[in-house]
């Protein structure tokens, strides 16, 4: 079990001058903004949004957030609250937690990773996109069962905890619930994205980091939402995007230390280490990827499809112009309810091959 660290008694203290320091850039924000020209975000409301979010990632610590923060299982159960249903929480063999969003028994389950660079819990807006999806996929007459689990943060454990979890949620899914490989997708964004990416590694080149898993059918299929792919941030996009996006080098270099916490780097932490051989034979039947044109993880995003494209051909690359990395996500939570391109593209994709 992973040690649960709490703030300091000083870092909780710090939780009102750094709300001061947000609120004050904010300010600044609203002012500079309209003299963002092209290198900004496409319009005022992003510019804010995207702004104070990368403040707000920088200036407060993650133990920090998450002591401010719902917990995912906060979220799950008011939701459950809200739509009248029993909450149906699970906790596997191998000690993972988890719940479940519609009947185990649907014609596909779809387990979903959550981003947040390691050290952020999913919000409110990472259960509702995936939800709606949900609903959409059933007025279409498919019906699927979601599976979140709810792996360790950092700084309470480092790799290979989050990784030895995805793995565990996919073994579940198959040994305990008694689910055919062939009728599952695994899904993520960005940290949650790079997860889904690191189980199908081990599918075709299984690690000693993780439990080995072995399956006799590929899956059905992945989709990842702008997926934390590389830890390098040299990338042009990065230059490019940084006024555009809700994350800079300070935010990524801090996830990535607390996810790496020491360790060497491999294929299973940075899938863009490994060249275009790694995904010949991957046990998967069609992927998603979808991205913004105005996210920083743009460039490292592009190169790993063509990598992963030379050897699986059943995938689908869409950018999505003039949008933020996990726009569908971050939007709605500064009340932009308008339907991204990102959530239109995983609806159309999901329709046409869960049909």
């Amino acid at each position: 079990m992973a040690r649960v660290i709490t703030p300091t008694y000083w870092e909780i203290l710090d939780i009102l001058p750094a709300l001061l320091s947000v609120l004050g850039f904010a300010l600044y924000s609203a002012i500079t903004g309209a003299f963002r020209g092209e290198a900004g975000a496409d319009t005022y409301q992003h510019h804010l949004i995207q702004a104070v979010l990368t403040k707000a990632t920088n200036r407060f610590s993650p133990l920090q957030l998450q002591y401010v923060s719902k917990s995912f299982r906060q979220i799950y159960v008011q939701y459950c609250n809200d739509k009248d249903v029993i909450p149906n929480f699970v906790t596997t063999q191998g000690g993972l937690s988890g719940f479940w969003l519609g009947s185990k028994d649907a014609k596909y389950v779809i387990i979903n990773y959550h981003g947040g660079g390691f050290c952020f819990d999913a919000t409110d807006e990472h259960l509702g996109l995936w939800a709606r999806i949900q609903e959409e996929l059933s007025g279409q007459g498919i019906e699927t069962a979601w599976f979140f689990p709810m792996y360790t943060l950092t700084p309470h454990a480092a790799y290979p905890k989050q990784f030895q979890e995805a793995v565990e949620a996919l073994r579940y899914v198959i040994d305990e619930v008694g689910r055919s490989p062939s009728d599952i997708f695994l899904s993520g964004d960005s940290a949650g994205g790079n997860l889904c990416i690191a189980v199908l590694s081990h599918l075709s080149h299984p690690s000693a980091d993780a439990y080995e898993l072995k399956i006799a059918k590929s899956l059905k299929g992945v989709v990842l939402l702008s997926p934390w792919v590389s830890f390098d941030t040299d990338f042009p996009s990065v230059d490019r995007n940084v006024e555009k996006d809700i994350e800079d080098r300070g935010v990524l270099k801090k996830m990535a230390d607390l996810y790496l916490n020491g360790h060497s780097t491999n294929p299973y932490i940075e899938p863009l280490i490994a060249s275009g051989e790694w995904w010949k034979g991957v046990k998967l039947e069609k992927a998603l990827i979808v991205a913004g044109s105005d996210e920083v993880h743009l460039d490292s995003i592009d190169i790993f499809v063509r990598r992963f494209t030379a050897s699986n051909l059943e995938t689908t690359f869409v950018v999505a112009r003039n949008e933020c990395h996990i726009a569908p996500i971050v939007w709605p939570a500064f009340g932009d309810l308008h339907e991204t391109e990102q959530e239109k593209a995983i609806k159309a994709w999901m329709k046409s091959n869960l049909g």
